[in-house]
């Protein structure tokens, strides 16, 4: 007889409960005053510390079809407590998620939430230090998502392919845009600390974060392609988000100054990695799949054994 795990249970739908209460939130946040729990919306504070690099607003709407991405994230590990296999629920063998995951996930939807607040309130340094927490947490659920896949990749593709690829697709890369979106808002809201608090002139504090992020993008390139390739072979949202969001600095509607000129420069590297970064999954995919046919595969039950205690 299979047997539930009503911890596992808790955690999914807890998640699920925290990400729709802080869409609700993010939903309230982008009407202001009205909503009767904000004093402003965030376009309004958004408007007030307006930098050389604050992006055209149309470019925002990543940040809904992000928060999309992961309810369908949700929706899908919650359809996996309703599925079993002959002697186990799919979601207790294998739990490729382990707690670890669910606990950060609901803790960064706390700091998201904090942060809206202190936004709100024009607590710039404070929403500085939560945007850069927020950052570091889903840095963290990227590591438990994809160490997850690849301790039981090999017997998912061989017993549950499709499982596998919704894992890809619906969490690492949901993960991996919410990250990126979060590590960009930081370097946006670093900006807006430097001019208006350091003083710093508007050029300068443009200068300094567009090079954090030219370097954040460099260091993940080698990260993802050579350092933990097999980790993160089929991690493909983190360019389209930069490139987006860099697309919105360009398309501003200031005057264009040197800040444009390294924004659209730093555009075109992003675009370029984008496409060597596509070409070589492609190729590796074909040539050097990460499971061949040949690849001996362990059930489940052995591979927890093979696991540290922080990914049950």
């Amino acid at each position: 007889m299979a047997e539930r795990n009503p911890t596992r249970v808790a955690f999914v739908i807890f998640s699920l409960v925290a990400h729709l209460i802080a869409m609700a939130f993010n939903t309230l946040a982008s009407i202001g005053k009205p909503s009767g729990v904000f004093q402003q919306s965030t376009e309004d504070v958004t408007q007030k510390y307006v930098t050389a690099i604050t992006p055209a607003r149309w470019s925002l709407f990543f940040w809904d079809f992000t928060y999309v991405w992961l309810l369908c994230m949700h929706i899908y590990l919650l359809a996996g407590l309703y599925r079993r296999r002959v002697y186990s629920w799919m979601y207790v063998s294998p739990a490729v998620l382990p707690y670890a995951f669910h606990v950060v996930l609901i803790t960064n939807i706390i700091m998201n939430i904090s942060y809206l607040f202190l936004f709100d309130r024009e607590l710039l340094l404070a929403s500085l230090v939560m945007s850069a927490t927020m950052a570091f947490t889903n840095c963290l659920l990227m590591f438990f998502s994809c160490y997850g896949v690849k301790v039981y990749g090999a017997w998912l593709n061989k017993h549950h392919s499709l499982d596998l690829w919704l894992l890809r697709i619906l969490v690492q890369n949901g993960v991996a845009m919410y990250t990126t979106f979060t590590s960009v808002a930081t370097l946006l809201t670093l900006t807006i600390v430097l001019q208006f608090d350091a003083k710093m002139s508007s050029s300068n504090s443009a200068i300094i974060s567009l090079s954090f992020l030219l370097a954040a993008i460099l260091i993940w390139f080698v990260v993802e392609n050579i350092l933990l390739e097999n980790h993160f072979r089929f991690v493909l949202s983190v360019y389209p988000v930069v490139i987006l969001m860099l697309a919105g600095i360009v398309s501003h509607e200031s005057s264009p100054g040197p800040n444009d000129v390294v924004s659209a420069a730093l555009l075109g590297v992003a675009c370029i990695l984008f496409l060597i970064r596509i070409t070589l999954v492609v190729w590796r995919h074909c040539k050097h799949p990460l499971y061949p046919p040949d690849m001996p595969v362990m059930s489940p039950i052995e591979l927890v054994r093979t696991q540290n205690q922080v990914f049950f």
